[in-house]
């Protein structure tokens, strides 16, 4: 990364810091987690649509972190909001939610939306921001539609980003990556989810193991808007890559610095703005907790 990049991180870092009220020493945003360990397995068709070396080998270890946003490090897990998923396969950093699509195309405008949602008043301060953003009404419509986990193990994540899949010809195809649980969980209601503990989806999660993910790529329509990710897309063509066995609730012995764009040969990737933010405030933020 350049020193301009990490300059441009750092400054992004802050002022996430700032609109959220986060402690710089501590993660800025999903702040609740609970780690998870396993091995990614390709599906047969997978080596002929990508040349990464995960899916041109049998089994490749895997580290997971799951993680939830509404509340930081004091909140509840059965507040209704946006979960994560970060997972680390090999040379690979996957880094979703369980929204489809973002509220914000930049960096920039992903720091509006937090000062407006942490103001004094949000629910005058949102609003206003959707007036200025109409691009962010769809994944904040679905946000608001969104149920209390039952687990972190029965939801789906996806990435708001297209990759490209480079196969062994050198053709490039952009598709978004999503992880689809083999055991999906029904949500909870507001109260049954409250009845529990605060931290039930992490305390829950050695319980749910072994869970299998399946890892799938979808494809655009030609009418889709590939490198918005604030757009849903229409098409519904997708493909299995292959299959994340989780097997031990534990954790790393040192924590990976996860980046939306550790990515290996074999896929490239994404074009839109809001990728790079991500990757440089992560990296800035990762910097600064490591003192």
């Amino acid at each position: 990364m350049s020193s301009h990049s990490f300059e441009d991180g750092a400054r992004l870092a802050d002022r996430i810091a700032s609109a959220t009220g986060a402690d710089p020493s501590d993660r800025l945003l999903h702040t609740r987690g609970a780690w998870a360990a396993g091995a990614f397995t390709p599906s047969e068709i997978a080596a002929s649509l990508s040349t990464a070396e995960i899916f041109a080998v049998p089994s490749t270890p895997a580290t997971v972190r799951f993680s939830s946003t509404l509340g930081g490090a004091h909140g509840h897990d059965g507040d209704p909001s946006d979960h994560g998923m970060a997972a680390r396969i090999g040379d690979l950093d996957l880094v979703m939610f369980t929204l489809p699509v973002f509220f914000a195309r930049t960096g920039a405008d992903m720091i509006e939306f937090l000062r407006a949602a942490n103001s004094p008043d949000p629910a005058s301060a949102v609003p206003a921001y959707v007036a200025r953003h109409p691009e962010a009404a769809v994944a904040l419509d679905l946000a608001q539609q969104a149920r209390p986990a039952a687990s972190f193990t029965g939801l789906t994540y996806h990435s708001v980003h297209a990759f490209g899949l480079l196969d062994p010809t050198g053709t490039n195809r952009w598709a978004r990556l999503s992880w689809r649980p083999l055991r999906v969980t029904q949500p909870l209601t507001p109260e049954k989810s409250h009845s529990r503990p605060r931290d039930y989806l992490r305390a829950g999660l050695h319980r749910e193991l072994p869970a299998r993910f399946d890892l799938v790529a979808h494809f655009p329509s030609a009418q889709d808007e590939v490198h918005d990710p604030t757009r849903l897309w229409s098409s519904e063509q997708s493909v299995t890559l292959g299959t994340l066995t989780l097997e031990r609730a534990e954790g790393p012995a040192s924590e990976p610095g996860f980046d939306p764009l550790r990515l290996p040969p074999g896929i490239a990737a994404p074009l839109d703005r809001l990728a790079r933010d991500r990757s440089a405030a992560y990296l800035a933020a990762q910097h600064r907790r490591r003192g």
